[in-house]
């Protein structure tokens, strides 16, 4: 037998112990699989985030081709909101975009009412119309419907230029026994014959997209949308139907043909242009705009251009977004250009995990879409 020094011993008894050692880890990594790379198929939808591969033109439209009037927009009420530098930046927002006018649909009534005339209309004309609200609280009780058919009259005398009606409307107020207050109750009739009289537009939004009104599953276009704001989601045995509240605005629009009525959001119905042309030709008191529902419309660019052609006089420009620049000019390249494939995230919100294409408008459909037909719908004359 060979003799080993002890330290050459040590050694070999180390080399030894590690092969084995060394062994037994190979043995257990081959007896274990690697751990596996995140499987894509398993990506959350919520986490999907799809980059187009397209080359498309892009045209940047700074200005529009004729002054705009948005006829429908939120910028806050009451003079702590409504401070000198706010309004400030609204301003040159509204500059910098060619944006002639915007109307304000957060006046409220009463003294919030004459803070927000104060500090927009008054302190620069010709730039703000405010549009009054009315209180729904307590519309079963006695007397509701004379105080506030009063009320509006005093927020019409003092200065403001229409009246806005929330979704809230037909979805949210109910008597002491859960009814709903329906759009087409009887007890505001007093308030749209008002209007009628006054000569004051109803700006109404009734119901929401059509995916808000459908199981929040698999098949829902809106899912990332109403998954962030689930409260948008009016699915259920405890909200009446899309078609029945839109029903509701109908029968009150056709009750009251002196009376002036908006539909918000394109009627709420831009996924059905055939149904909101023959509420046109049967209502002729009611108009649309196109806040807020670029991203519906410019998906189907061929129907909805030759729908803007035909419906020229009754359509009118209108963002739900504070005013904003590069807002403005999604609009713009929406309604001017024949661009392809672009994104309209930026004029709202993301809605839809779509693109949309320009409608390329002439220029006499053009007016009357960004000024004219708002223009004579607010008593502002042809000069404005």
């Amino acid at each position: 037998m060979p003799h080993f020094s002890k330290s050459k011993r040590s050694i070999t008894a180390c080399a030894l112990l590690t092969a084995i050692v060394t062994s037994g880890f190979a043995e257990d990594a081959a007896s274990k699989p690697e751990k596996p790379k995140e499987d894509i198929q398993n990506l959350k939808l919520a986490d999907w985030q799809p980059r187009s591969m397209l080359k498309t033109k892009v045209t940047r439209v700074n200005t529009p081709a004729f002054p705009v009037i948005d006829v429908h927009n939120h910028l806050g009420g009451g003079v702590k909101t409504l401070t000198a530098e706010r309004v400030k930046r609204y301003l040159h927002e509204m500059d910098e975009a060619g944006v002639q006018a915007v109307v304000n649909l957060d006046g409220g009534s009463g003294s919030r009412l004459k803070e927000t005339l104060a500090a927009l209309d008054n302190a620069h004309p010709g730039r703000f119309l405010t549009f009054a609200l009315i209180d729904l609280r307590g519309f079963d009780k006695e007397g509701w419907a004379k105080r506030e058919t009063d009320k509006l009259r005093e927020s019409f005398q003092a200065g403001a230029k229409g009246l806005k009606f929330h979704k809230s409307l037909g979805l949210s107020y109910r008597d002491e026994d859960g009814k709903l207050l329906g759009i087409d109750d009887e007890r505001l009739d007093s308030i749209w014959a008002l209007c009628g009289e006054m000569g004051k537009p109803v700006m109404i939004h009734t119901s929401d997209p059509a995916a808000f009104f459908t199981p929040l599953d698999r098949f829902n276009e809106r899912w990332h949308e109403l998954s962030d704001h689930p409260g948008w989601l009016f699915h259920g045995e405890k909200f009446p139907s899309r078609e029945e509240l839109l029903e509701q605005r109908n029968r009150a629009i056709a009750k009251h043909p002196k009376t002036t009525f908006v539909g918000a959001h394109f009627g709420n119905n831009p996924e059905d242009l055939e149904t909101v042309g023959k509420w046109l030709d049967k209502y002729p008191n009611f108009f649309v705009d196109i806040d807020a529902r670029i991203s519906e419309l410019g998906r189907q660019p061929y129907s909805c251009r030759r729908f803007f052609i035909k419906y020229q006089d009754r359509i009118m420009f209108g963002t739900d977004t504070t005013p904003k620049a590069d807002a403005f000019r999604l609009y713009y390249r929406f309604l001017e250009t024949d661009d392809e494939y672009f994104d309209t995230a930026e004029s709202h919100h993301r809605q839809g995990f779509w693109m949309i294409y320009g409608i390329f408008l002439p220029e006499d459909v053009l007016r009357k879409i960004y000024h004219a037909n708002a223009a004579q719908l607010l008593g502002l004359g042809s000069d404005h």
